[in-house]
């Protein structure tokens, strides 16, 4: 991302702040979280196949992508978040017949 791409985004981000309600910034906060980490499942879930199958991509661009991702994650929440995400993730690709469902709630314990 450029310098200037990231000021449009703290550009929005400071109009979102200033003129949202709580309840809309709430809502704002949960679908890019929860987007986030819908897209870091994903992401785990296709290395995770993949992984089992021969590749010509050796993996390195899905490990740059799962790290942004999970840094971003841990940022805009905590670490102890992104493991539960990860775990889960993980968890639902063991479990026979689960492979591939995509699962886009975002809630809190």
């Amino acid at each position: 991302m450029t310098q200037a791409e990231l000021e449009l985004v703290a550009r929005e981000m400071r109009y979102i702040g200033l003129h949202y309600s709580w309840n809309e910034l709430f809502a704002f906060a949960e679908d890019v979280v929860g987007s986030l980490a819908n897209a870091y499942q994903i992401l785990l879930r296709s290395m995770a196949r993949s992984s089992t199958v021969s590749s010509t991509d050796p993996g390195d661009t899905q490990e740059l992508v799962r790290d942004k991702l999970a840094k971003a994650l841990t940022l805009l929440t905590s670490e102890a978040w992104l493991a539960k995400w990860e775990s889960e993730t993980l968890t639902e690709n063991n479990r026979p017949g689960t492979q591939g469902v995509e699962d886009s709630r975002f809630e809190e314990n």
